[in-house]
């Protein structure tokens, strides 16, 4: 029986969501194609190969040089790009004006033209949802429709948003907790993953001695979440302080021990912004509420002047900076932080576009990757299952070691030990349960592909052929925990339009599957959805309610309000492990206040202060989560891996594994010797012409065309700053697929994206 957001998969038991997230890029894909440069690299390889005429490849090169730098400067000009650049790097502005002008020496040109080529490659070839430069849409599931339908609208988007940051929402909120005319009115609570023991009159922390309070301290961390004048009134009021003063030294004292909190930093989500303005405007007195509204109004009047200047690069870059000098006049902090990570939010607002398309998925489409898919599933509930049990022997042990101190077991282990204790065994340095389980993951992968024998052609299989022996490889009988039931693929289609797809004449190749992971509960898919309530429903439906769902402190890695989990359910809990914002008191569950203990049969439970209980992985379930999805890989580290194809769909891109020092690249000098050490690495490794390549160190793979000077040049540049910081030294390489000729996304003048269909499927045996 499936829900109404559910289809078949097929006949093979699992569900597809109907609903499917398209992420796609904001420029065309044959954006990339002015940097080609066959006649030089053909040059080039004659001459590697002994029988090249030097003075022909000389002439070609500087032809390639030249057409690259005016390609180079093409894209600088462009108002799009230079919009999106200003977006994402404004001072990267600066080259892309040096450029345009030509200043400079050689040297620094080249560079400059380097800049250019890697945001280039991105916008044009990685699907990445962010800006107008990323779009997402939304596409829809049903197997009674044709293959594939794509209706493109008039414009690349149909909606945008300009946003701020939480991180620049919270600064705000904390410059005003320090206003002595307005911190009275904010409200203090309890850190979230503290527990005051009544009875005890202490504090339970995590990992460390209970603290003792004094009279005047337990009233303050019992009151619940108030605003702070009420709390140093009510100190006052009852005799535990003499003044006023001294109430507010309790107060700030409370906070700089970590046992108090301002509460008034809003929750990681996109409505951050209006959850602190109803806590402003909840302001009993008119003249603060005014006055701190008033700061909130001057930056979201500056977010919004940036939203009326989209469409123009000098207006955007003008509207980032305003906004960014009226976050600092407001704060006293710097308008940028983390500068160059990824997912961190760098600055003061974000911009978030829906794509102008409407897209169905369905017939022959759905049909013929039903077997392929499944296949995968059923791996996946196999490394969900491996990694409960894994853990839960490893918790069970952490259990043991900490029953081993108490006076009496039955009383029960705190889970806020237990978690702190855990991490090590979830995220240490040293070798983890997950480990082995991946490496087994992969090995039994490598068995039933035949890689043992290291073989060089492209692997064709059936679904047919391999159902029996994956099933003999994978065997688990249900997933190993709740949420272990959902897993989102991203598929990417290799078709020249619907035409192609309805005919067969398509491939699909499958970039990640996030094992475990439902990513559809992300705020910026969410928000486009028409019906946001419906999927959090249907999550619901598929998971079930009294969820324990982590909440993320600010400094989380990947984590911020653009990405945040988005489809909670008003039963589901918010486990507080850490000092962090946004807790809903009503749905706080702080890990000092959850015991864990042993059935008879050897089961752990984690139980509630309301008796409620849940099994003891389910509670460290998002964690395990995140392994599930690292350690879903077909492959492993082999120098060489071939392209790998399950009936249509490609499981595996064909992929080469080197290190820095052997790709040669990193030490050599000028521009001939560099572009002739490219094509040698090339000939030796037998790399198509396109390639994505991945340094150990960086987050996500840059495209690279080898027969381009300006990418040479990039990536030896790349390999060489890799090597003189002493970064990790792994460089993997992988096939570009599909390829510019076989995008089939397009707008209303035909001009091709790149694109990938996230897809979330529901496994039809529960967890328990």
């Amino acid at each position: 029986m499936t829900g109404r957001h559910l289809v078949p998969l097929g006949d093979t038991g699992w569900s597809v969501w109907r609903d499917v997230v398209l992420r796609s890029t904001g420029f065309p894909a044959d954006g990339l194609a002015p940097f080609s440069a066959p006649d030089a690299a053909a040059a080039a390889d004659a001459v590697i190969a002994g029988g090249g005429d030097t003075e022909l490849f000389d002439k070609e090169l500087a032809r390639a040089v030249a057409a690259g730098s005016a390609a180079c400067r093409e894209v600088a000009g462009d108002p799009r790009f230079r919009e999106a650049v200003s977006w994402q790097s404004p001072s990267v502005r600066v080259a892309l004006d040096g450029l345009l002008r030509g200043t400079g020496p050689r040297r620094k040109q080249r560079e400059r033209e380097q800049v250019v080529a890697r945001y280039w490659q991105r916008y044009c070839a990685k699907n990445e949802t962010v800006g107008f430069f990323g779009p997402a849409a939304w596409a829809t599931v049903d197997p009674a429709a044709p293959a594939l339908t794509v209706t493109p609208g008039p414009g690349l988007v149909a909606a945008r948003t300009v946003e701020l940051e939480h991180w620049a929402l919270a600064a705000y909120a904390r410059t005003l907790t320090a206003a002595p005319g307005v911190r009275g009115w904010l409200p203090v609570a309890l850190a979230p993953h503290l527990t005051v023991d009544v009875d005890g009159r202490r504090v339970l922390r995590p990992a460390q001695p209970p603290v003792a309070l004094s009279p005047a301290e337990f009233a303050a961390l019992t009151a619940g979440r108030r605003p702070a004048g009420e709390v140093v009134a009510a100190a006052v009021d009852g005799g535990y302080v003499r003044t006023e003063d001294d109430g507010w030294l309790l107060v700030d004292r409370l906070v700089e021990r970590g046992l108090l909190v301002w509460a008034a930093e809003p929750p990681q989500t996109p409505q951050a912004e209006a959850a602190l303005r109803a806590l402003l405007e909840a302001i009993g007195d008119a003249r603060v509420r005014a006055a701190a509204l008033a700061g909130l109004d001057r930056l979201t009047a500056a977010r919004d002047a940036v939203a009326g200047a989209a469409g123009d690069a000098d207006r955007v870059a003008a509207a980032l900076a305003a906004v960014g000098a009226e976050f600092t006049a407001l704060t006293g902090a710097g308008a940028q932080r983390r500068a160059g990570q990824t997912y961190a939010g760098r600055g003061v607002c974000y911009f978030e576009t829906r794509r102008d398309v409407t897209v169905g998925l369905g017939g022959r489409l759905v049909a013929e990757l039903a077997e392929p898919l499944a296949l995968l599933l059923g791996a996946a509930r196999w490394l969900t299952a491996e990694l409960a049990a894994a853990y839960g022997a490893a918790l069970g042990e952490l259990y043991d070691e900490l029953a081993a101190d108490l006076a009496d077991e039955a009383a029960g282990v705190s889970l806020a030990d237990l978690w702190f204790l855990a991490q090590g065994a979830l995220f240490g340095a040293g070798e983890r349960p997950v480990d082995a389980v991946a490496a087994e993951f992969v090995r039994r992968w490598a068995a039933l592909f035949g890689l043992d024998s290291e073989p060089e052609q492209p692997l064709r299989f059936t679904a047919a052929e391999l159902v029996a022996a994956a099933a003999t490889a994978f065997p688990a009988e249900r997933p190993g925990w709740s949420a272990g039931r959902l897993h989102s693929p991203d598929l990417q289609l290799c078709a020249a339009d619907a035409a192609a797809v309805e005919r067969g004449d398509y491939l699909v190749v499958l970039g990640e599957l996030h094992a475990a992971w439902p990513t559809f509960d992300c705020a910026v898919f969410t928000r486009w959805h028409p019906d946001p309530e419906g999927l959090r429903a249907a999550l619901a439906a598929d998971l079930g309610e009294h969820r324990v769902r982590p909440l993320y402190p600010a400094t989380w890695p990947r984590y911020s309000g653009r990405v945040a989990h988005s489809l909670d359910g008003p039963t589901d809990h918010q486990l507080g492990f850490t000092d962090a914002p946004g807790a809903d008191q009503d749905r706080l569950l702080p890990t000092t206040a959850v015991t864990v203990r042993r059935e008879p049969d050897g089961e752990l439970l984690a139980v509630g202060q309301d008796g409620r209980t849940w099994p003891l992985v389910e509670v460290f379930s998002a964690m395990l989560a995140m392994h599930a999805v690292d350690g879903f890989k077909l492959v492993g580290g082999a120098p060489h891996t071939p392209r790998i194809t399950i009936d249509r769909l490609v499981v595996a891109r064909e992929t080469w594994r080197t290190t820095l020092a052997e790709t040669g690249l990193g030490t050599v000098t000028g521009e001939r010797e560099r572009y002739l050490a490219v094509r040698r690495w090339r000939r030796a490794l037998g790399l198509p012409e396109r390639v994505f390549v991945k340094l150990a160190a960086e987050t996500k793979p840059v495209y690279v065309d080898l027969t381009s000077p300006v990418f040479a040049n990039s990536l030896c540049a790349m390999v060489r700053a890799a090597l003189r910081a002493g970064r990790a030294a792994a460089v993997t390489v992988t096939e570009v697929l599909p390829d510019a000729e076989d995008h089939w996304l397009a707008d209303a003048e035909g001009r091709r994206y790149s694109s990938e269909l996230r897809l979330q499927l529901l496994d039809p045996v529960a967890a328990s």
